[in-house]
C-alpha cells in the first residue's frame, strides 16, 4: 500500500479528481486497532480522455483506504445514492499534534475521520 504524505497529498487528490463522483461502498471500523478501513469506487482518475462522441473515458477504479490511529471519526447514515462532489484532505493540528483530515466533503460531510496515517491502494478495477 502506499502512503498519503505531505509531499504527496496535492497529486494524490488531484490524480483522483477530489473523489468527484465517487461512491464509498465499505466502511469497517476496527475500535481495537483505531483503524477504519475504507472502499471506494472511484469515478475520476488520472487524465480523462475526450472520446470521438464528446464523452468522457474517467478511468474508474476501486480503491481501498486504511485509515490509522483514529483519533477522531464521525459517520453520518450513508445511501447507495450518496456520492462524494469534492472530498476533503488536509493536516491539521489539534492538541499540538499533526494529524490528517479525509472527509467526503468541506461543508456537510457524511463521513469525517482526522487519524495520523492513510494508506492507499489502487486496485485497478473497474466498475
Amino acid at each position: 500500500m502506499d502512503k498519503i504524505t505531505k509531499d504527496n497529498l496535492d497529486s494524490f487528490m488531484e490524480y483522483y479528481h477530489g473523489f468527484h463522483d465517487s461512491y464509498i461502498t465499505h466502511i469497517h471500523y476496527d475500535t481495537y486497532q483505531e483503524k477504519i478501513e475504507l472502499s471506494f469506487d472511484v469515478c475520476w482518475s488520472s487524465k480523462p480522455v475526450l472520446r470521438e462522441d464528446n464523452t468522457y473515458e474517467t478511468n474508474r477504479t476501486k480503491m481501498k483506504m486504511e485509515l490509522n490511529r483514529v483519533k477522531q471519526c464521525n459517520i453520518k447514515e450513508i445511501f447507495s445514492w450518496d456520492y462524494i462532489n469534492h472530498a476533503f484532505m488536509k493536516y491539521l493540528t489539534l492538541e499540538e499534534e499533526e494529524y490528517l483530515c479525509f472527509a467526503s466533503d468541506e461543508e456537510d460531510p457524511l463521513l469525517y475521520i482526522v487519524c495520523e496515517e492513510i494508506e492507499y491502494e489502487d486496485l485497478k478495477e473497474s466498475w
